[in-house]
């Protein structure tokens, strides 16, 4: 921001700040305030904002707008609904008047007067003049006389405001819309035959009178004029912001409270935000949720869903949600996360083990001191605050700081940790920004710097992991450190949590993996541990690949036990991940011994033809023809071992290369088509297809979709085929247990799979008769 020529109340300070300018911003501070909250008090706040200080210590705001205030608040009350109701049931005074009228006449004739007059005065002659009785209906009555007068009270002081601009500002354009049309309204009012009789005595009555006298004559029951007086008390002691009694009211027309002014300066940066967040559309659907000392609001900035907090409530000192003992309360004045933050990690009692951290922000309204020792306090305080919540980005907005150099960074001074220094074991990186934000600055620079505050948020928060991953590696505990010593073997997995910061990990014992809450974070979640793959014979093969069957056999019993969506997916997943481990475990043992050469050239000459790799748009992918011919290889060696009682190896990778193909050939064309539950598309997928075609609609439809990938001719083949998948299905299941799979069992399989001479296996059929979906193009 570039400071104009002549605009000497935004100049940097760096000294103790004049009294002059500092009552000078406490002016620009209040009128800023007061403008946003009338700019927003309908559609941002939904007339809602009181709800944020009645009954809480605020600071003073200045008396004119109290009264703009007052018609604001007030005006939709009296002019839309009471005196409505008071045009329908229009006070009227009723008299009789008697009358001497000759004919025709207005009352009604006293018969018997009108005789016993002309017996005494015209005995000859019939009566020429009558005596009358006039009823008579007035609309002068002390409560149509009140209304008149609170009328032209509440005009007057409208047009006292639309007459002056408001401390040298000039009243909004909407501001002036809302006066101007309420002032037409009371004109219209005004314009009724029964007020226009009443306007002068009205101007020279006292309100306070007439509200006693109607008062006094106002029978039990709804009456709208009860309404009025009951409008006009609230409108004559109405005051914005009054708080409780003890506390005494919140505005006045001059205070110089330092609090005050700190809170309203708090208060002010937190309405800006959300007047520039509302310009720029990124507020959500539903209006800024506001209670006692606390504001909150959803907003979308730079694609990144985030949710602010302005809190002035009492400080959090304990309870479940702290992560000290007998710790200091904390209470940041601002707090930004993520609407879609990573749910709280507890442990089995409820105990809070890691929440996401906010970005902390907080303003402080130093005047005093020089420039940077003014600073130092409210900077160890922040540092306090995110040490004891676990955040490492921070704000804090000052009014009297250096201005940034331009064209650089809107940030007037960066605190951190000098980069050649050693974390020390604390190695999450501190950052504090600094912005210098003064009241006297021009609109369009303090939303360009609020903008670059908030960019700056939300590529820090766009950084964040948007879920925990075991990302878990095994030491190597044959590593020799250069003094000679073996690695210490007690903790042998390293477990980076990049969600708890970057170069932030543990050293984790393997009986604690998916245990130990404190350490393992991803607890809960269908997932095996890491282990190592070391294969160098075929013993450790089979080790390896029935260990990994065995860990987690408990785990998946549970799953299978139950019959609902989730638990099925869970069992899913833990199946995939066990064949994954199984699969690349032998693909690294046939990496390293094996010469595959061979294998290849027969499952292409005398299996699969030009569908091994050659027919262009039906070929095997990669992956399967690596699964099938690492599968092959170690089929070959088991089938050279005597007294070999598991052959779970090679099986679990002609499924895999299956399972890869149907979902290939089958789903991807038309992923969003398929009705499947949560574990997602499986082998098992076309197996309840045909097994609940008629029973199940979304079975009736997978099983449509997928004949519609064959030709007509060949979907009576297709039913066939997926029949012997059945079988397939249920082995594939048992290969994720402990059980060992016997040679003829596996025989069996792998001639289902790949086929044998005498008939063409479910594999080989889908090679040649289903084209896979177009690999996605990568840029």
């Amino acid at each position: 921001m570039t400071v104009t020529p002549g605009n000497q109340d935004d100049e940097p300070i760096t000294s103790a700040v004049h009294e002059d300018r500092r009552r000078l911003w406490s002016q620009r501070l209040q009128r800023r305030v007061m403008r946003l909250l009338l700019l927003h008090e309908q559609r941002l706040f939904r007339g809602q904002f009181q709800t944020f200080y009645t009954g809480s210590d605020i600071a003073p705001l200045f008396a004119q707008y109290d009264r703009l205030l007052q018609l604001r608040t007030l005006s939709d009350e009296l002019l839309g609904d009471i005196m409505p109701r008071i045009r329908r049931q229009l006070s009227l005074q009723t008299d009789q008047a008697r009358l001497s009228e000759v004919a025709p006449t207005r009352g009604d004739i006293d018969w018997p007067r009108t005789m016993q007059r002309n017996w005494r005065e015209n005995p000859d002659l019939l009566p020429l003049t009558f005596e009358t009785r006039l009823r008579q209906r007035s609309s002068v009555t002390p409560e149509n006389l009140l209304t008149v007068a609170v009328l032209l009270s509440y005009r007057a002081l409208m047009k006292a405001l639309l007459s002056e601009a408001i401390d040298g500002e000039a009243l909004a354009a909407e501001e002036l819309q809302a006066l101007t049309t309420n002032d037409e309204h009371v004109e219209r009012e005004l314009a009724a035959a029964y007020a226009r009789a009443l306007i002068e005595p009205a101007q020279r009555s006292d309100v306070t009178t007439l509200a006693s006298q109607v008062e006094a004559r106002l029978r039990p029951g709804p009456n709208p004029y009860r309404d009025l007086l009951a409008w006009w008390q609230r409108f004559s002691a109405f005051q914005v912001g009054r708080g409780s009694t003890r506390r005494g009211p919140t505005l006045a027309p001059l205070r110089t409270d330092a609090k005050a002014e700190a809170w309203l300066y708090e208060l002010w940066i937190m309405l800006e935000i959300l007047h520039l967040l509302n310009e720029a559309g990124a507020l959500s659907g539903r209006a800024v949720q506001i209670s006692r000392d606390r504001l909150e609001a959803d907003f979308t900035w730079n694609g990144e869903p985030l949710h602010s907090t302005y809190n002035r409530q009492a400080e959090d000192t304990g309870g479940a949600s702290a992560a000290w003992l007998n710790g200091p309360g904390v209470r940041p004045d601002y707090a930004l996360t993520r609407q879609n933050a990573i749910p709280d990690l507890l442990d089995p009692h409820g105990n809070v083990i890691w929440r996401e951290p906010p970005v902390l922000l907080d303003a402080k309204y130093y005047l005093a001191g020089q420039d940077p020792e003014r600073t130092h306090g409210a900077v160890k305080k922040l540092i306090g605050d995110m040490t004891l919540l676990g955040a490492c980005q921070g704000v804090l907005f000052f009014p009297a700081l250096p201005e940034p150099q331009v064209p650089g960074p809107h940030a007037s001074r960066l605190i951190e940790r000098r980069a050649e220094r050693h974390h020390g074991g604390a190695p999450i990186p501190l950052q504090i920004h600094l912005y210098r934000i003064t009241p006297s600055m021009p609109l369009a620079d303090l939303q360009n710097r609020l903008r670059a505050m908030l960019d700056h948020i939300s590529r820090h928060m766009a950084e964040r992991p948007k879920e925990i991953r075991c990302e878990g590696i095994y030491l190597d505990p044959d590593t020799i450190s250069p003094g000679g010593n073996p690695v210490q073997r007690e903790k042998q997995i390293l477990c980076p949590k990049p969600h708890l910061g970057p170069g932030i990990y543990d050293l984790v014992r393997p009986e604690d993996c998916l245990r130990t809450p404190q350490l393992c974070h991803v607890i809960g979640q269908a997932i095996i541990p890491p282990y190592v793959v070391r294969i160098t014979n075929e013993t450790n093969l089979n080790h390896q690949a029935a260990d990994l069957r065995t860990r987690h056999e408990q785990r998946l019993r549970e799953h299978e036990a139950h019959s609902d969506d989730d638990h099925a997916a869970q069992a899913e997943q833990l199946r995939t991940h066990i064949f994954t481990g199984v699969g690349r475990t032998v693909e690294q043992y046939v990496k390293l011994r094996g010469n595959t050469h061979s294998i290849e050239e027969h499952l292409e000459a005398w299996v699969f033809g030009a569908c091994w790799q050659k027919r262009v748009g039906w070929a095997l992918s990669a992956a399967t023809r690596e699964m099938l011919k690492s599968g092959e290889y170690v089929w070959h060696e088991y089938m050279q071992s005597d007294g070999l009682e598991d052959w779970a190896a090679p099986a679990i990778q002609y499924c895999r290369a299956l399972e890869l193909e149907l979902r290939r050939r089958f789903f991807l064309h038309t992923p969003k088509a398929f009705k499947v539950m949560k574990a997602g598309w499986t082998i098992g997928t076309p197996v309840h297809a045909l097994k609940n075609r008629k029973t199940n609609p979304n079975a009736a439809l997978n099983l449509k979709l997928l004949c519609a990938r064959v030709t007509p001719e060949q979907q009576r083949n297709l039913v066939q085929q997926l029949h012997r998948l059945k079988t397939v299905h249920k082995t594939r299941n048992r290969l994720a247990h402990s059980n060992a799979l016997g040679k003829a069992e596996a025989s069996t399989l792998r001639s289902l799979i790949l086929g044998t001479r005498d008939r063409i296996g479910i594999l080989c059929w889908l090679a040649e008769h289903v084209q896979p979906a177009p690999e996605p193009e990568h840029t």
